[in-house]
């Protein structure tokens, strides 16, 4: 149900997003005109922790595309739009809280996070003018996703017992037992944020081939800005290995720290493309 409500969105949102550029197409192409164009991205993805809820363990690779539409209101200044699709997420390590049979307990839990995006941009875009075939450009703007799937894969492995009033009895982690943990796929579309706004900047190169044809090779930073998580319960803690506590007065002693996943993704864009 998560998941078709979110392509029901995507749907809408990419309608819209065609149709804004079918309207604004005949306008510009009475000014300075327009470059149209297509683009392949791989990227490589990283989390960014926030509040002490998990730590990024390592970076991802993945693949993206789009369609890119430049309007030109002089020779070397442009708003740059379009529609990009690309997937992110990164490699963490957070601790939980669980019970099974024997009671209460505390996991450590390795995550590998894949999510899907669409995205519309909107960029200001400064270009040289051409030096021998050549012209360089830069971009910073902003851009809003919209997230269409994400799922992950997990291992987990026991951190700690728990007695009855919630406090930790003993610890027995073992990093190397996640080498031999199973792992196990897991959605995460209840815990993603249907929105992702992210910042832009990039810089770039585009050879003219002949007449306005060109090849575009760019490196662009998108980053989220705001928080992606929702609902999703952690155990605050230093590097995912050391808990956090806060001292019980009614209880007279200290328990771990429970609250929501706080973090958002990064990532290095390598675009490859031809604009027209």
């Amino acid at each position: 149900m998560e998941q078709s409500t979110r392509f029901r969105n995507f749907l809408r949102t990419l309608l819209a997003s065609v149709g804004a550029l079918l309207f604004l197409t005949p306008n510009l192409a009475r000014g300075q005109g327009y470059h149209l164009g297509l683009q392949l991205k791989p990227n490589f993805s990283m989390a960014e922790p926030r509040e002490l809820s998990h730590t990024g363990i390592g970076t991802e690779s993945h693949f993206g595309y789009g369609f890119v539409f430049d309007a030109m209101f002089t020779d070397t200044y442009a708003i740059g739009t379009g529609v990009n699709v690309f997937y992110n997420g990164g490699f963490t390590q957070h601790l939980a809280q669980n019970e099974d049979q024997n009671g209460a307990y505390i996991e450590a839990v390795q995550l590998r996070q894949q999510q899907q995006y669409v995205e519309v941009p909107l960029t200001f875009k400064m270009r040289t003018n051409e030096i021998g075939y050549a012209t360089y450009f830069g971009q910073f703007g902003v851009g809003l996703g919209l997230n269409v799937r994400s799922e992950g894969s997990q291992k987990t492995t026991r951190f700690a017992t728990l007695d009855s009033l919630g406090g930790v009895s003993e610890f027995v982690f073992d990093a190397s037992s996640f080498e031999t943990a199973t792992s196990e796929q897991v959605s995460m579309a209840a815990r993603t944020r249907l929105f992702r706004p992210s910042l832009i900047v990039g810089l770039g190169v585009e050879r003219r081939l002949t007449g306005t044809t060109a090849l575009v090779f760019a490196v662009r930073y998108n980053v989220g800005l705001r928080n992606q998580y929702e609902e999703f319960n952690v155990l605050q803690s230093q590097a995912a290995e050391e808990l956090v506590y806060q001292y019980d007065a009614a209880l007279e002693q200290e328990l771990p720290v429970p609250i929501q996943m706080q973090g958002k993704t990064g990532q290095i864009e390598l675009c490859f493309g031809l604009m027209f």
